[in-house]
């Protein structure tokens, strides 16, 4: 994700973006106003290197910025900075990290079983940025940014539901997820694979292919948010009170919260945020919260990170028989079909 307001230089028409091959020290964090950087290894030195690989960082017009990274993070560590208000369309094709805006959790992954997936996160204010790396992994991901300003002049031009989508964006750090559609795929791929552009020709096509981006962004965004309201009746408000719980919920899946407590967040009864469940998600708060638990329990599964025994604790299960039944519901595959050797 970009960084604070530092990062928005003016465009270099003929300074053209390309992959630079670099790795990343502590004392590189440390050197940059506003940034802040921790790790659990006391052994650490500013000399030691965190990150290994390939970065672009590139403003591709006024307000627009791209974001690349192919690398390997060596050690675990945590970055602090601040985040400036816009938009962030995030896509994660390999690794997974933690990040917190403004107080609040959000998770980045890889897709399960190779699907694409996109984030869009508004932030309309500058907000406390804290990312966590979780030791020693590949990441692939990228990152369109846009200010405000460029989505009121640019962004939202071509758009016939402007008030629609201009009013989405008001929403400070909402989280909206999607699966993405073949387009949207090839354009990510487009600019994760490096093109044989010369490299004027190159800023061009990682422009366009960025505007095209954050276009196919802001429509998943409505068309999911009208998809929703319609099939499930639910108002604006409603699905704002739907959307705040959803958040609490994923932020930690694990946490012993009642729906009391998950209800008082959303602003909302607890009778009233079950039925916001039962006809925006179609089933119950607890049922929910569960798939979530199932969802985390694949993933550490397929990643390595646990055994059949240790997922069934992450799903909430005391019995690993239990656990298998339902795993298999959800998946149609047992936790033994799915599990890798522990790395």
């Amino acid at each position: 994700m970009r960084n604070d307001k530092t990062d928005r230089r003016p465009v270099n028409p003929a300074s053209a973006p390309r992959p630079l091959a670099r790795r990343i020290r502590v004392a590189d964090f440390l050197h940059k106003d506003g940034v802040g950087v921790d790790s659990s290894d006391d052994r650490l030195t500013q000399e030691d290197t965190l990150i290994n690989g390939e970065f672009l960082h590139q403003e591709l017009r006024q307000g627009l910025f791209l974001h690349v990274s192919d690398a390997v993070e060596e050690r675990p560590f945590t970055v602090t900075s601040s985040l400036s208000e816009g938009l962030s369309c995030i896509f994660f094709l390999e690794g997974a990290v933690d990040i917190e805006l403004g107080g609040r959790r959000f998770e980045f992954h890889g897709g399960l079983k190779g699907a694409l997936s996109g984030a869009a996160i508004m932030t309309t204010t500058s907000e406390s940025f804290r990312r966590a790396s979780r030791g020693r992994q590949h990441v692939r991901h990228l990152v369109v940014s846009a200010t405000p300003e460029w989505l009121d002049v640019q962004g939202l031009e071509e758009i016939s539901e402007r008030s629609l989508a201009a009013g989405l964006l008001r929403d400070n750090l909402a989280d909206h997820r999607w699966t993405l559609t073949p387009h949207a795929a090839d354009l990510v791929r487009q600019i994760a694979v490096p093109s044989a552009f010369t490299p004027e020709l190159r800023r061009l096509h990682l422009e366009g292919r960025a505007v095209e981006i954050v276009a196919e962004t802001i429509a998943a965004v409505m068309r999911a948010e009208r998809n929703r309201g319609e099939s499930s009746g639910l108002g604006r408000i409603d699905l704002m009170r739907l959307q705040r719980a959803r958040d609490l919920i994923r932020a930690d899946p694990a946490a012993p919260l009642s729906v009391e407590a998950i209800a008082r967040e959303a602003g909302i009864s607890a009778s009233g945020l079950q039925r916001l469940f039962r006809l925006g998600e179609g089933l119950g708060v607890f049922e929910y919260v569960r798939r979530l638990r199932l969802e985390r329990a694949f993933e550490a599964l397929q990643k390595g990170e646990a055994s059949v025994q240790q997922a069934s604790v992450i799903a909430g299960y005391a019995s690993p028989a239990n656990f298998a039944t339902a795993f298999r519901r959800q998946f149609g595959l047992s936790p033994r079909e799915v599990s890798r050797p522990a790395s």
